[in-house]
């Protein structure tokens, strides 16, 4: 059995960050389901890594983070900080590099099956390797940080692992569900592929809870885009509710003119000129300003940016992420009951937690190990 200061489950953002920022002479291991690490990080932004935000509160320690390591930064008119190459496989790299010069062993295609918390001793891990070698492996590790994401697109293998890990060492984990996803709203395969600017609404109950202003995309069964997943944190199941049930309180209006005034369209004989052909068939001028919209479904796991919901934040110190439940062990990233808008939040969110963490189990290794 192999052992370390520290083991992190979870080759994600969250996790990235923790080993990048953990003193040298900590001896530390990763472990990683997918055969690459970063693999999620690199689907981000579009390809180009949406990093963090200018509006995030603690934005300075993703900023410094990264410089440290050599990775330049630009943000554009919206706030959002991206690589300035644009190629977020080179956070990736920039990270990877960081870990080489670590005491710290990556280990992937590994799938944690069992994790036992020792008497405050430390923590057993259990896996097996996916390859042909069905390899299982033991690790004892004096602390733990786990950094295994949520359920969004699990296509990405995040699969929600770490929500049973957690609960089994006495942690609560609030309802989980898909946000930052798109919304089904009926047959649009007739306008499917065109886009629109506008305003989105969210009504529930006759009343408007949040609106978002940007590029609608039409699909084939509903709208998507940035203005629309931002709107989906907002459509909640009450305790005993299912979503379905929920749904049937909530509809969409949308402006597709949202630079006209009414006065302005007075006189116009259809939507066509301001909407394209296709759109204007469906849309038409009466309803331009105000079109409304059923909400069918929420698109799933596999369509979702992010998880909504997670470990119930009281139970962590928010300074250290370090469990109150569970001595040396720290609960990281997509894991928490802490979800942002589009934009860069949620990325922040996970490098942010990861470096505290990491800071934490310095300081608690650094007076054995000097």
């Amino acid at each position: 059995m192999k052992r370390y200061d520290v083991c992190i489950i979870g080759g994600g953002a969250a996790g990235l960050a923790a080993a990048a920022s953990l003193e040298n002479h900590i001896a530390a291991c990763v472990l990683e389901k997918n055969q690459i690490l970063g693999r999620k990080i690199m689907a981000t932004g579009g390809g180009r890594c949406n990093i963090t935000n200018e509006a995030c509160p603690h934005k300075e320690i993703t900023l410094e983070f990264f410089n440290g390591m050599g990775l330049e930064l630009y943000h554009d008119s919206e706030g959002r900080y991206y690589p300035y190459s644009n190629q977020a496989s080179d956070v990736v790299h920039c990270l990877q590099q960081e870990l080489k010069s670590k005491n710290c062993q990556i280990k992937t295609g590994f799938l944690t099956q069992k994790v036992v918390s020792t008497e405050n001793e430390g923590f057993l891990v259990e896996g097996v390797f996916s390859d042909q070698t069905r390899k299982t492996e033991r690790i004892f590790a004096e602390h733990l940080i786990l950094a295994t994401g949520g359920k969004a697109a699990p296509q990405m293998g995040t699969t929600g692992d770490g929500y049973g890990f957690a609960r089994e060492m006495g942690h609560t984990i609030t309802r989980v569900y898909p946000i930052l996803t798109g919304i089904e709203c009926g047959d649009f395969e007739a306008i499917k592929g065109i886009r629109a600017r506008g305003t989105v609404k969210l009504i529930c109950h006759g009343r408007a809870l949040a609106a978002e202003q940007g590029e609608i995309q039409f699909t084939k069964d509903g709208i998507s885009g940035i203005c629309v997943f931002n709107l989906t944190p907002h459509i909640q199941a009450k305790p005993g509710e299912t979503i379905q049930e929920a749904l049937q309180h909530y509809r969409l209006e949308l402006d597709l003119a949202p630079d006209f005034t009414r006065e302005q369209l007075e006189g116009r004989k259809s939507s066509f000129g301001i909407l394209s052909k296709k759109l204007a068939a469906v849309v038409s001028l009466a309803e331009i300003k105000r079109w409304q919209l059923p909400i069918l479904g929420i698109k799933g796991w596999k369509h979702a940016q992010c998880t909504a919901g997670g470990i119930c934040l009281d139970e962590i110190d928010a300074a250290t992420m370090e469990s109150r439940l569970v001595k040396r062990l720290y609960l990281v990233g997509e894991l928490l009951d802490v979800q942002g808008p589009c934009g860069g939040y949620n990325l922040q969110n996970a490098w942010e937690t990861g470096i505290r963490a990491a800071q934490a189990v310095n300081q608690a290794c650094g007076n054995l190990k000097k």
